[in-house]
């Protein structure tokens, strides 16, 4: 009867387990298709419109790479931010959050960063502008090709 008992709790848990390992976590939108995806970092600069400012986001050295260290370059941010950070996380896998703080170089800020690599063949990415832990509602999405 203990057996029986033992093994009804070890398959419970496994499925709830299961259940709470696939819930997304609280700043990553899980999103199957590439939509936003409109410009590609690996080869150009990109830029989105936020409150009718162009803010420009790039990436050196070009194409992007998995597992080697990248700088980040954000220009057109009109407010002078003290604690400014780039959050890069997966839209169509988890992969962790990668944080670059961003130093204040005249017009730009300018981070460093190291994207994680996967099994799958393109990683769709989106980094997100933060000042400290303040969301500032700046994004934008990019494709990893593996």
């Amino acid at each position: 009867m203990k057996k029986i008992l033992y093994i009804l709790i070890a398959i419970i848990a496994g499925g709830l387990l299961a259940f709470l390992m696939n819930l997304p976590s609280d700043n990553t939108q899980k999103i199957s298709d590439q939509s936003n995806i409109t410009c590609d970092l690996n080869t150009q600069n990109c830029s989105i419109e936020h409150n009718g400012d162009q803010i420009s986001f790039s990436f050196y050295p070009r194409p992007l790479e998995a597992m080697v260290p990248l700088t980040l370059k954000v220009d057109g941010l009109k407010h002078n931010y003290k604690n400014l950070n780039a959050r890069i996380y997966g839209l169509n896998m988890d992969m962790g959050t990668i944080k670059a703080n961003l130093e204040n170089r005249g017009s730009l800020y300018i981070g460093s960063v190291v994207l994680s690599s996967c099994v799958v063949e393109v990683m769709n990415y989106r980094l997100e502008l933060y000042d400290g832990d303040k969301q500032l509602g700046i994004y934008i999405d990019f494709n990893l090709k593996i």
